[in-house]
């Protein structure tokens, strides 16, 4: 998974790494959140959630200002299911 965020001006390109067990879990918790209805408080921990997700390479801030809100929700359900792919994957069989 990559993200690019525009950081002072530039473009920065961000890839995340392992992804433990535990993120799996935080995704899942995530999901059914999401699913339950959308709040600000929601989006903040969508945030917290990609930057978790990506190692702490940038920060909650850096997302905020640096990534286009119109790929936003895109992005991050992207993310989620590349998450979530392999562990449904491995349900369904």
């Amino acid at each position: 998974m990559k993200i690019t965020l525009k950081i002072n001006e530039e473009d920065k390109q961000f890839t995340a790494p392992f992804v433990s067990t535990r993120k799996l879990k935080d995704t899942l918790k995530l999901s059914n959140k999401v699913n339950a209805g959308f709040t600000e408080d929601i989006l903040d921990e969508l945030i917290d959630y990609e930057v978790s997700l990506y190692g702490n390479q940038f920060t909650a801030e850096e997302m905020l200002d640096g990534f286009a809100a119109s790929d936003f929700f895109n992005k991050i359900l992207e993310d989620m299911q590349t998450v979530l792919g392999n562990f449904n994957s491995a349900v369904k069989n």
